[in-house]
C-alpha cells in the first residue's frame, strides 16, 4: 500500500526539461519519494491509503521560487512608485531597523508561505534577517527551501553590531539542518556593493566548511554595476570571479546587468542565475539578458524577489510577464515557453542544487506536485497545456499542493495553517508598521 496515489488525466513529468505531456497516468507516493509514475489502472486505487482524483485535471512538478524575501510580506505596498535606492535606504531599510524581530520574521514568514502553497510553489529560496526563525516557520507548515541569512557590512536587525551573530546562525542551521529532508542552509552575502572584500572572504570560509551554496544579489541596477567599476575598476561579476568566491555552487540573483565577459564567466563557473522580471521593472532597474544566459549554457531559475519589491509571489505570473518581456526587448522569440516552464521547476531546481530530488516528476525524487484544474473559463478551448500554463494561468487553478509527500493544501484548503490566527497577527503588526511610516 503506497501512502497517496493520484489518477492523472493530464501529466507533465518536466523530465529533462520536456514539455510532453502524458494522459491517464498512475502517481503513487510513498515515503515522501515517487515510486511510481505508470499508465493508470483501474485497480490502482486499491493500492494506496489516500487516493485522489484528478482524472480530468492536471499533475505537474511543484514550482520553484528561487529569489524571496519572505518575511518582507509584511512591508508589501509601503514603497511604491521610488527608484530602487530610494526604496531601499529611505524605505526598506529604515523600516525594517525599527521593525524586524524574531515575532515580525514568523508572522511575515507565515504570511509568504501561505501564498506560496496557494500558487502552486512548493521550493522557494530565500534570504532575510533571522533565518533560523524562517527555517522554524518553513519546518512547520511543510514546504522544501534553501535558507540564506543574510551576511553584510551594514548593521542588520539580527546582527546590528556585526557582532558575528549572523555566522552563529549560519554555524547553528547548517549544524540543525544537515540532514534535513526539505531545508537546506546556504550562505547569503547581501551583495557586492554591500560586502567588503574581507566579508565575502569570511563567507567563502563557512561555505568551505558546511559545504554550502553561497546566494547573493548582483548586478541589479546600473549604479552598482558604476560604482563597482569605479571603486575596484571590476564588474560585481569580475570582483567575485577575482576573490574566488565563484569557485563553491554560487547562486546569482537578478544578473540585470551583465556584459559578454560577465557571461562567460557564469558560464565557466557554472554559477546561475535568478531571474525576477516584476521586480526588475517595477523597480526600473531593468531587464536581464535571459536569451544570452541561456545561449551560453547557464543555469536560470525564476523569482519574485520579496514582496515589497514585487507585491506578490505569484510565480505563475512572473512566467507570462518573464517571458513576454523578452520577446519585447529583444524583438525575438526564441525564448520559448519551454525555457519558462524550465525555469520554474527542472531548471530551477539546478539552480538551487536540487536537481536530483525534485523540479521533476520521476520515480525515486522527492514527491513535490500540485494539481491544477483546467476546467475554468479562461483555459477554455484548450489546444495547449503548457502555452495555457505560462499565458493564460493566473494561480487561481491551483486546487491541491504535495510537498514530500505531504498534502499542504487540498481542494483549495490549506492544512498547515491557521488563516484566522495569522490574519489577525497581520492585521495588528501591520497598523503599527503603518503607522511608523505616515508619522514619518
Amino acid at each position: 500500500m503506497y501512502d497517496i496515489g493520484i489518477h492523472c488525466g493530464y501529466v507533465l513529468p518536466m523530465q529533462a526539461g520536456d514539455t510532453m505531456v502524458l494522459q491517464q497516468q498512475f502517481l503513487a507516493i510513498h515515503q515522501g519519494k515517487i515510486i511510481e509514475l505508470k499508465a493508470w489502472e483501474a485497480q490502482d486505487k486499491d493500492r494506496v491509503v489516500k487516493f485522489i482524483d484528478a482524472s480530468h485535471q492536471l499533475v505537474m512538478p511543484g514550482l520553484i521560487n528561487g529569489h524571496a524575501h519572505l518575511p518582507m510580506n509584511l512591508l508589501r505596498g509601503l514603497a511604491e512608485d521610488q527608484p530602487f535606492w530610494q526604496w531601499l535606504q529611505q524605505t526598506i531599510l529604515p523600516v525594517e531597523k525599527a521593525f524586524v524581530t524574531p515575532e515580525f520574521v514568523r508572522i511575515g514568514t507565515e504570511l509568504a508561505l501561505l501564498e506560496l502553497i496557494r500558487s502552486g510553489v512548493t521550493t522557494v529560496c530565500d534570504m532575510y534577517y533571522f533565518e533560523d526563525v524562517i527555517a522554524d516557520s518553513v519546518d512547520k507548515v511543510g514546504l522544501r527551501a534553501v535558507l540564506g541569512e543574510t551576511i553584510a557590512d551594514f548593521p542588520r536587525p539580527d546582527d546590528p553590531d556585526n557582532a558575528g551573530n549572523s555566522y552563529r546562525i549560519v554555524e547553528q542551521m547548517a549544524q540543525r539542518f544537515n540532514d534535513h529532508p526539505r531545508i537546506t542552509t546556504c550562505i547569503a552575502p547581501h551583495a557586492p556593493y554591500s560586502c567588503s572584500d574581507s566579508t565575502l572572504k569570511q563567507v567563502m570560509h563557512y561555505a568551505e566548511k558546511y559545504n554550502l551554496l553561497i546566494k547573493t544579489h548582483v548586478a541589479e541596477t546600473r549604479e552598482e554595476v558604476e560604482k563597482s567599476l569605479a571603486d575596484y575598476k571590476l564588474t560585481p561579476v569580475e570582483r567575485l570571479y577575482k576573490l574566488g568566491l565563484m569557485d563553491h555552487p554560487t547562486l546569482f540573483a537578478h544578473g540585470v546587468h551583465l556584459d559578454d565577459n560577465d557571461i562567460e564567466l557564469l558560464a565557466k563557473t557554472h554559477t546561475a542565475v535568478i531571474y525576477n522580471p516584476k521586480s526588475n521593472m517595477k523597480l526600473s532597474c531593468g531587464i536581464a539578458p535571459i536569451r544570452k544566459l541561456l545561449q551560453q549554457n547557464v543555469t536560470v531559475g525564476i523569482g519574485t524577489d520579496g514582496a515589497a519589491s514585487n507585491n506578490s509571489l505569484n510565480i505563475i505570473s512572473e512566467l507570462a510577464t518573464g517571458l513576454k518581456l523578452q520577446k519585447l526587448h529583444d524583438a525575438d522569440v526564441s525564448i520559448t515557453i519551454k525555457d519558462m516552464l524550465g525555469m520554474a521547476t527542472l531548471n530551477g531546481a539546478k539552480a538551487l542544487g536540487l536537481g536530483e530530488h525534485t523540479g521533476s516528476l520521476e520515480v525515486g525524487k522527492n514527491a513535490d506536485c500540485i494539481i491544477i484544474d483546467m476546467m475554468t473559463p479562461h483555459w477554455q478551448p484548450l489546444y495547449d497545456i503548457p502555452s495555457a500554463l505560462i499565458y493564460t494561468a493566473n494561480g487561481s487553478e491551483i486546487i491541491t499542493s504535495i510537498c514530500h509527500g505531504q498534502i499542504l493544501m487540498e481542494n483549495r484548503q490549506v492544512k498547515t495553517i491557521d488563516m484566522e490566527r495569522l490574519y489577525a497577527e497581520t492585521k495588528q503588526l501591520s497598523a503599527k508598521i503603518h503607522g511608523h511610516v505616515t508619522k514619518k
